[in-house]
């Protein structure tokens, strides 16, 4: 009977244990996938309180909502892009948009798809027009060179998630134009000081 009753008593202790979790979860991360993918990337900024949060819009699609065909696959265009809330502090913005749902090598926690990275954007650019360009002075690359790769999830998957991350960073980045996103988000180690995260979904092409 005693343990009968301790069993009872497990099961809503754990569930408020789960429920604490994730809304300790979602209050780290808003945004859904984004705030946490965005968690992950900033890990450069390690030390001090909590980063400020930037607030990242599109007038190309909703937030976390399917992204418009015209910005997918090989002839796609760059979404339109703005962000606001930075510090004062800001000396430049870094923008890194990636595919959470595919690796290579498959498997790989780290190497997922990089579809576009801008860096070493101006302080005072808040926004990137729909098709570029990248403002002056920055530098950008994807898989396919230096240039936005749109979406293009393989046949037969469901439903991909596209983060788009910016961050505003105390510096300009030391990389030069053809660097790699390894060497940006290296160079962004201990530069951080505000991100934000703005994510859409693709399928593959009908």
């Amino acid at each position: 009977m005693r343990t009968r009753i301790a069993k009872l008593l497990v099961v809503p202790v754990a569930i408020v244990g789960l429920m604490s979790t994730a809304a300790l979860a979602q209050d780290r991360g808003q945004g859904g996938r984004g705030g946490d993918a965005a968690a992950g990337g900033a890990r450069g900024a390690r030390g001090g309180g909590a980063l400020v949060t930037i607030a990242v819009t599109s007038s190309s699609f909703a937030d976390g909502a399917e992204i418009p065909a015209k910005y997918t696959g090989a002839q796609g265009v760059s979404p339109q892009l703005s962000w606001s809330g930075a510090p004062a502090g800001a000396a430049s913005y870094v923008l890194i948009m990636h595919d959470v749902d595919v690796a290579i090598p498959a498997g790989s926690l780290n190497n997922d798809i990089t579809h576009w990275v801008v860096w070493n954007i101006p302080a005072s650019t808040t926004s990137i027009p729909e098709g570029g360009p990248v403002p002056s002075g920055a530098n950008q690359v994807s898989m396919r060179g230096p240039q936005y790769m749109g979406p293009a999830p393989p046949p037969g998957h469901p439903f991909h998630h596209y983060i788009f991350e910016i961050y505003a960073l105390n510096a300009p980045l030391d990389v030069a134009a053809g660097g790699s996103r390894a060497d940006v988000e290296k160079a962004m180690e201990g530069k951080i000081i505000a991100r934000g995260a703005y994510v859409g979904r693709a399928k593959p092409a009908q």
